[in-house]
């Protein structure tokens, strides 16, 4: 009996302690947290109040929205959606195999495993941004610059989730394909694919959503797409234009998003 008591009173401390730990913890990210919003100055609600003139005017410019130039923007908005898919299908072509041998369940090679693993963390810890740049400067200005610098940012982000969507599946499933004798390419094509197939198709068309509104960020930087329309009305102070392309591009990433979850829908079926 008394032993019994002792027991109840260890776990009880143990979980004291615990409770204890994970108070400290939320404290300590709380004040991490509050140190960067105040560093952030996004607290700063003075510098906000005095900036809402500024803002009421632009605002105040960009209506009634100028549709002019019209004719001039369905080729830009031509290049980002080509960006955009062109981008995601090429990373989509080159991150499935890299994902393979960067998933431990099928690569039991650690050097090559490791190898993978640090080149996708090297593809998506650059901004597409910074990609643009760089590439703007080697190839040329135009939508190529921004489809290599979608795709290179899309392989380090799509070889990552489709590598830990491997590693999840039931381990179960492929031992029982292994014990009839297949082969790897077998178990991945008949015990693996079809585990993370629709989870697949959802990563890509998210990808391609956000692509597609990466496209028209990248034309800051002289890599084409509406992109660059919309920061040239912006640099002109056109804003009456500027509000047009904001319009055109809202349009177009609800089409999209409405198209991907057609694609998704129809891959369920």
């Amino acid at each position: 009996m008394t032993s019994n008591k002792t027991y109840i009173k260890k776990i009880l401390y143990q979980d004291k302690i615990k409770i204890r730990k994970k108070i400290f913890t939320f404290i300590v990210y709380m004040g991490l947290i509050i140190f960067f919003l105040i560093h952030s100055n996004i607290i700063d609600l003075y510098s906000i109040y005095n900036g809402l003139p500024a803002l009421y005017v632009i605002l105040n410019e960009m209506s009634p929205p100028n549709f002019d130039n019209f004719n001039n923007w369905l080729i830009p908005v031509l290049d980002s959606i080509s960006m955009s898919i062109s981008a995601t299908f090429i990373a989509t072509v080159v991150a499935f195999p890299l994902s393979l041998l960067g998933s431990r369940n099928i690569n039991q090679n650690s050097i090559i495993y490791m190898t993978i693993r640090v080149f996708l963390s090297i593809f998506r810890s650059i901004p597409e941004i910074i990609l643009g740049l760089i590439i703007v400067v080697a190839v040329g200005y135009g939508i190529i610059s921004g489809t290599l610098a979608i795709a290179i940012h899309s392989v380090g982000m799509l070889g990552k989730f489709f590598s830990e969507s491997i590693e999840r599946t039931n381990n179960d499933i492929t031992e029982i394909i292994i014990s009839t004798g297949a082969t790897k390419k077998q178990v991945i094509f008949f015990g693996i694919l079809p585990q993370v197939f629709q989870e697949f198709i959802d990563l890509i068309m998210y990808r391609w959503e956000y692509n597609f509104r990466q496209s028209t960020i990248l034309g800051i930087v002289g890599a084409g797409g509406i992109g660059l329309e919309l920061i040239s009305s912006i640099r002109l102070m056109q804003y009456d234009e500027t509000s047009a392309i904001l319009i055109i591009i809202l349009l177009l990433v609800t089409t999209i998003d409405f198209l991907s979850s057609k694609i998704r829908f129809f891959f369920k079926e």
